[in-house]
């Protein structure tokens, strides 16, 4: 395999992209008795790495032989479930939007065994020219996988909340 050669691929892509399986560490584990907020953060993070280097071409890979990478510029959690020590997940990523420079995406963590969902977040990523420290447009190849990836996930049904801002509606202070 040639230094130069692109990862990833594209397509047809799974609808949505399972990624690879993890479990919950005891280091993870709060006072409370369940997976810290940050550890969620960190799965996902984690996940999204895999997604845009694996499958997309466009991580790690890319940024360190193109100067240009992913920066997160916006992300909402939503947790639904406690996570607990030894618990088995995995992440599971859909192609919301995207355009030249940007993508939206939504990832959920699913429990492994009972497929319960436990938390889900949605990211918006830019693509960011590492040396000039400015947005760029995507390779053209890039857009192509993302184009492929749009396509393939066009009838996942997302929860209504998705793009909506947190705010408390009826405030009792």
């Amino acid at each position: 395999m040639s230094s130069n050669k692109v990862k990833g691929f594209n397509g047809p892509y799974e609808a949505p992209i399972r990624l690879p399986s993890r479990k919950v560490l005891k280091s993870w584990i709060d006072y409370n008795g369940h997976m810290n907020v940050a550890y969620y953060t960190m799965a996902i993070d984690k996940s999204i790495d895999y997604f845009l280097d694996e499958i997309l071409g466009i991580g790690e890979t890319h940024a360190k032989r193109n100067d240009q990478g992913p920066f997160v510029v916006q992300a909402n959690f939503t947790y639904l479930n406690e996570m607990v020590y030894k618990q088995k997940f995995f992440v599971q990523c859909s192609l919301i939007n995207f355009d030249e420079k940007k993508m939206h995406l939504f990832l959920e963590i699913i429990s492994l065994g009972n497929n319960e969902v436990m938390a889900f977040s949605e990211q918006l990523l830019l693509n960011v020219n590492l040396k000039k420290r400015k947005t760029e447009n995507y390779p053209k190849w890039a857009l192509k996988r993302l184009s492929q990836l749009k396509k393939d996930h066009k009838e996942i049904q997302f929860p209504n909340n998705i793009g909506l801002s947190i705010k408390i509606k009826n405030p009792n202070l």
